[in-house]
């Protein structure tokens, strides 16, 4: 039997869910091993996760990671929740090993929840991080190539602005060529050697002969040694990581057999004795674990920051104001083309960039369209003084009874009006 609930008893439970919430700290920043996992415990504890309430949030997280968007780096991003609307948002970041990226994150929050935000495999969905802030800057090393998942949401109730700028950051602090740079390898990975016998596995850093070699992070030299196609060679153990780095051709080794060195540390001078011979004196570098991976991402000097725009609360609901409007896997023209919406198609807005809005149909699809493309609905009174209305057309299990007054209509769909309260939350009202 389909239940119905006065609009005062919903507010009631909202409140009753605000003060069963996790404590938290007066700095306005908590931290645990998993705060989602903390959080869950908390409503498990309080019978919160048996209610509808407490059941929707829990589907949310878990939809959010089967809808991610794609993004690219650097990139900024800000967006909205609201307190009667149970959401989250995630987003998909495509990653090389080894690459190093610093979410920024603010929540500015209407009230004093906080917000939940996770870093996880997406090949697995496992978690990697989890995190309850309202002001953080979070890193993430991505252990292996492939893309990885960042989800917020907002403890239940909670309602603010978010904005998260995500950039990346060289990895190794130190250059391993002095007064050198990404802009003086010539050779990188996966280049031809040996007329396609074999491909090179590290990158080639020029330099003229004698530049001193750095140990690009804090190690133990677990092997000087000249042989091979390396000629003059320094292998150092990265401490923390526990990769094997290679320094080879050197012109000579200024280091000894487990030696630790710091950042910055000379190991050697650049030059080319081995299989380098006939080539001018340059730096091959390579990193090894359980095999050769492309150094490239951890030593790149390359990088740009996100650039922030003013934080600012982002419209609930908006209409497509073209015939047809392409809908993308990212915020930019040239990714992949998902679907595509025709004029007057109502779309939820998620999140924003500087020009693009993340959107999600009423249907449950996402992706980003730009925003010239979308205008603002025509608000229009409801006749009727009071009915009933759903959170979500797609799921009638429950509805609230609610006085009209403070509702508008302002899209229409096939069997349902899309209407709105007074403080953009979007509901669900069945066509006479």
């Amino acid at each position: 039997m389909m239940k119905f609930f006065r609009f005062s008893y919903f507010l009631s439970l909202l409140i009753l869910l605000l003060t069963a919430s996790c404590s938290k700290p007066g700095l306005g920043i908590f931290k645990s091993s998993s705060a989602r996992e903390t959080y869950l415990t908390t409503l498990n504890n309080s019978g919160l996760s048996d209610s509808k309430i407490g059941q929707n949030w829990i589907y949310k997280a878990n939809e959010s990671l089967n809808t991610a968007s794609e993004l690219t780096l650097p990139t900024a991003i800000s967006g909205s929740f609201k307190s009667k609307t149970v959401d989250a948002n995630a987003w998909k970041i495509y990653l090389e090993k080894g690459t190093t990226v610093t979410i920024e994150i603010s929540w500015s929050a209407t009230d004093s929840s906080m917000l939940i935000v996770d870093l996880l495999d997406a090949t697995s969905n496992e978690e990697l991080e989890s995190h309850a802030i309202t002001k953080d800057s979070l890193q993430l090393e991505a252990d292996k190539t492939g893309p990885y998942l960042l989800r917020i949401q907002p403890e239940l109730l909670g309602e603010g602005n978010f904005q998260i700028l995500i950039s990346s950051v060289q990895t190794y602090a130190v250059f391993p060529v002095q007064g050198k740079n990404t802009a003086s390898i010539q050779s990188f990975w996966g280049a031809a050697r040996d007329g396609g016998a074999r491909s090179h596995e590290g990158v080639d850093i020029f330099a003229s002969r004698g530049t001193p070699v750095l140990a690009p992070v804090k190690g133990v030299v677990t092997s000087v040694r000249d042989r091979g196609l390396g000629g003059k060679q320094v292998w150092l153990r990265d401490s923390e990581r526990n990769w094997s780095l290679y320094f080879a051709h050197l012109d000579s080794q200024l280091v000894s057999n487990l030696q630790r060195v710091m950042p910055g540390d000379t190991l050697g001078l650049v030059g080319n004795t081995g299989n380098a011979r006939t080539t001018a004196p340059h730096l091959h570098f390579g990193i090894y674990e359980n095999g050769a991976f492309d150094p490239f991402p951890v030593i790149n000097t390359d990088h740009k920051n996100a650039d922030p725009f003013p934080l600012k609360e982002t419209p609930t609901l908006l209409l497509i104001s073209v015939d047809q409007a392409n809908v993308r896997s990212g915020p930019k023209t040239d990714a992949d083309l998902l679907f595509q919406l025709t004029k007057s198609t109502p779309v939820l807005i998620t999140a924003s960039t500087a020009d693009w809005y993340q959107i999600k149909t009423l249907e449950g699809k996402s992706g980003f369209i730009y925003q010239q493309l979308l205008s603002e609905p025509m608000q229009e009174r409801i006749t009727e003084a009071s009915g009933v209305v759903y959170p979500s057309f797609e799921n009638l299990s429950y509805g609230l009874s609610v006085d009209f007054a403070d509702f508008t209509k302002v899209a229409e769909l096939e069997s349902f009006e899309v209407i709105t309260d007074k403080d953009e939350n979007v509901y669900f009202k069945a066509k006479e």
